[in-house]
């Protein structure tokens, strides 16, 4: 069995359901979903976010882990903090494989059938060689409601572009707020030599600052309202997914957004850093037929 730890928001614990599925599926074994620090809401660190389980809106096989299972391989998350934590320092971990430990896909690939995975795991190479299969589990179980149609065949007409704003948490973050309205003038630019005639959807957590800041002169431009986001964010993510193009932030939901697209000429522009202080020229999380900046 392999159980994945879910943390963060709706593009992370697709990261880490990835992973997880990936591995259960190299091994023939099934996938089980710790979801305890979500339904942690006690008081965190500065600028945590509590975040609630959000794959629920696609039909995944993978079911939720008990609290015996999990404490197969640590202790769970339950009950008064302070003793979960002394627990944890004292109780022998068992197969608990941190994403910090591994360098390379190989390593990854060397987890064995009976794990408990923590991490963010944001390298689509993991999940490359079962891509059609995650496709099929990150299939939304729910169609858009009436509500949504009007832009929902706005994007089926012509050269739709995705342009996805990412802001909330990232404005002013020591490691996160690096993209500017500069990359994204930069991305247009380049992603008009590639497409003839792009119609652009903004996509954000904050609509009235992109429609005060971003106005890409010389296009059609519809500021998707946030009005129709959907729980969990489920219909922006539908919405965004539908779309044939993408301009992307360093943000997972962007990725997935871009990502899940079945558009066969898709174009995808994201940025080469992920966060501050990142050693590589271009982050890992980006696959490598996207184009960066």
């Amino acid at each position: 069995m392999i159980i994945a730890r879910l943390i963060g928001g709706n593009g992370n614990q697709m990261f880490q359901y990835a992973a997880g599925f990936a591995l259960a599926k190299k091994h023939g074994v099934e996938l089980r979903l710790d979801i305890n620090y979500l339904l942690d809401k006690s008081k965190r660190y500065y600028r945590h976010a509590h975040r609630s389980y959000a794959l629920d809106m696609f039909g995944v096989s993978a079911e939720i882990a008990t609290d015996k299972e999990i404490a197969c391989f640590t202790v769970p998350r339950k009950g008064n903090k302070f003793f979960y934590h002394l627990k944890k320092r004292i109780f022998t971990k068992n197969n608990v494989y941190r994403e910090e430990d591994f360098s390379a896909e190989s390593a990854f690939n060397a987890i064995p059938s009976d794990a408990y995975i923590e991490g963010y795991w944001e390298n689509p190479g993991y999940f490359a060689r079962i891509e059609q299969d995650l496709r099929r589990e990150f299939s939304f179980k729910r169609p858009l409601p009436e509500e949504c149609d009007g832009i929902k065949q706005k994007i089926a007409t012509g050269d739709s572009v995705c342009v996805v704003f990412r802001r909330g948490d990232f404005v002013g973050h020591p490691r996160l707020n690096i993209v500017g309205l500069d990359y994204y003038e930069k991305a247009l630019t380049l992603l008009a030599e590639k497409v003839s005639d792009p119609s652009i959807f903004v996509f954000s957590d904050d609509i009235a600052w992109c429609r005060e800041n971003y106005r890409p002169g010389g296009y059609g431009c519809e500021y998707v309202n946030q009005s129709l986001t959907g729980p969990n964010a489920e219909y922006y993510l539908q919405m965004m997914a539908s779309c044939k193009h993408f301009i992307i932030p360093n943000s997972t939901f962007g990725w997935w957004g871009a990502w899940l697209s079945n558009y066969p000429g898709k174009k995808v522009i994201a940025p080469k850093v992920w966060f501050r202080g990142q050693k590589d020229e271009v982050n890992e999380i980006v696959p490598d037929e996207w184009m960066t900046l």
